[in-house]
């Protein structure tokens, strides 16, 4: 079940993006870092929400596991969802 957390806000994360990247007219490399960082955020309050991470335990291998998980979750989502270019 805490592997669909990070799938769930993964994909939650996509529209996310879209909205932030309209909203500070990011394109090109800051709109990779703007996807990044939403990405660390989102990462972060996922593992807080399934009490995987407590400020004490706070280590770089989980939270790159989790950062992966929600990343490739909004790489899929973007893919699947948004048009794509022809």
């Amino acid at each position: 079940m805490e592997e669909a957390l990070y799938w769930l806000v993964g994909t939650l994360g996509v529209p996310l993006v879209q909205w932030l990247k309209k909203l500070i007219g990011a394109q090109g490399k800051s709109a990779v870092w703007l996807t990044v960082a939403v990405a660390v955020i989102l990462s972060i309050a996922a593992l807080f929400l399934s009490n995987e991470l407590a400020l004490t335990d706070f280590t770089p291998l989980n939270l790159a596991a989790v950062f992966g998980q929600v990343l490739a979750a909004a790489t899929l989502a973007y893919k699947l969802l948004l048009p794509q270019p022809n």
